[in-house]
């Protein structure tokens, strides 16, 4: 039996705090994280108020949701996959049966699917309120703890650490999470505060104080720990946001460029981004004359890169990709392309757009790609330079890591996207659900 309507109409029920619990779960915990998730859906389903929204955000919603779903129906096509592109030939010499590339699927399915009953749901104007402002540290906190405790961690062993970062190695952190995927996380709540600092949404003054610093501390600890895909999700966005402000508030430019002047040479002396530097300047100067990229990062990306965008123009299909046999193919085209790396160090993708092309071919992901820029913030007109400054971060990290493979990526994607679309969003404060506004007719 359902429960009375006093407890469904109770305000937490009808708040997205459930998701920020789950992004807060994620590092100890992936089951619990999920449960969370799954409820922040099934609540976003039957208790979402369902705003108004302009036409181009719906459609542009509805294309990204349209596009998943190819991809996800392509995955799931494991007998297409195996016998139209010839998977279990011995051109691509797969080492997979028919059952483990359905178990591969299958896996996929369950990271993927949240993300897109979110995006259609999205799309039929369902919104949850959030409280993501008012209750501001259950988001800063967990990864606030996490990242100053692993750079404590760091201090202790820093020699040893120091060298693992000159070749390329990740620093420990105090999470369950990949090393990549959390420095995208940590970037996106930086990002989503600086946004909900910079619009007037986080209130109180002494709040606004705490929660500078807070973010001060981990854009630091960032530098110090975070993968170089995380900085990069940092840079775009941060720099687009204050593009904005500067453009906006002319008098805040100087003063925002002394601060971050201030803070750039504050990071620029500390140790592990000089050894991060050396390191990526001596991985692009090997990449780019030819050297061995074999205990090269970017090195072994760019030769994954390169012989999937092979396999994509080969291949030669906008909606047909390969399903859950990317892996093999690329096996295959590994040992096609007579690439000069040992087997241990011919890594996948690792570029989400390649990856999708390569999945379900490439006009889904292309148009991903083109309506994210239009699906965030209120979608009718105004200025929404901070939704499309974090989308952009997305794309752009996107290009090196793939994001959508993996549960914590998945949930940063949806926190980004409900971050940036509140039930009242944008400019219009005067949004309102359909009931008030048939109430507002009668």
């Amino acid at each position: 039996m359902w429960p009375n309507k006093a407890l469904l109409n109770s305000t937490f029920w009808r708040t997205d705090l459930l998701l920020w619990v789950a992004l807060g779960f994620i590092h100890v915990s992936p089951a619990l994280a999920s449960i969370c998730l799954g409820l922040f859906v099934i609540q976003l389903l039957f208790l979402g108020d369902r705003v108004a929204m302009s036409f181009v955000q719906r459609v542009s919603l509805s294309l990204m949701a349209l596009s998943l779903l190819w991809n996800v129906l392509s995955l799931m096509d494991v007998y297409g996959g195996y016998i139209t592109h010839g998977l279990n030939s011995h051109d691509f010499m797969a080492d997979l049966s028919l059952s483990d590339l359905q178990k591969l699927a299958l896996t996929k399915l369950q990271v993927k699917l949240p993300l897109l009953v979110v995006l259609t749901l999205y799309a039929t104007g369902k919104r949850l309120s959030t409280v993501l402002y008012r209750f501001w540290p259950l988001v800063v906190l967990p990864v606030f703890w996490i990242s100053v405790s692993s750079v404590i961690h760091y201090l202790q062993h820093r020699t040893f650490y120091d060298q693992m970062v000159l070749e390329s190695k990740p620093i420990p952190l105090y999470s369950g999470v990949y090393h990549i995927e959390y420095a995208v996380l940590v970037g996106c709540v930086v990002l989503l505060m600086a946004k909900g600092l910079l619009s007037g949404a986080v209130e109180g003054q002494a709040s606004r104080r705490l929660l500078v610093v807070a973010l001060a501390v981990l854009v630091i600890c960032m530098h110090v720990l975070g993968a170089r895909t995380g900085l990069i999700f940092l840079y775009v966005g941060g720099a687009m946001m204050l593009f904005d402000v500067a453009r906006r508030h002319r008098q805040w430019l100087l003063r925002g460029g002394l601060v971050l002047a201030l803070l750039m040479g504050v990071l620029s002396m500390l140790p592990s981004v000089q050894n991060r530097v050396t390191n990526t300047l001596t991985d692009l100067k090997t990449t780019f004359q030819g050297g061995d990229v074999t205990h090269q990062s970017f090195g072994q990306r760019w030769v994954a890169w390169t012989v999937a965008w092979a396999t994509i123009t080969e291949s030669n299909s906008a909606w047909k990709g390969f399903g859950a046999g990317v892996d093999v193919v690329m096996k295959a085209q590994y040992e096609r392309k007579g690439v000069a790396l040992a087997e241990r160090h011919r890594i996948g993708v690792h570029n989400q757009w390649l990856e999708g092309a390569l999945q379900s071919g490439w006009m889904s992901f292309v148009l991903l790609l083109v309506a994210g820029f239009f699906a965030l913030g209120d979608g009718r007109n105004g200025d929404r330079t901070m939704e499309v400054a974090l989308w952009l971060s997305v794309v752009v990290a996107m290009m090196f890591e793939s994001l959508m493979e993996r549960q914590a990526g998945i949930l940063v994607l949806i926190v980004l996207f409900q971050g940036a679309m509140a039930k009242k969003n944008g400019i219009y404060s005067e949004i309102k659900t359909e009931d008030a506004l048939i109430d507002k007719i009668k």
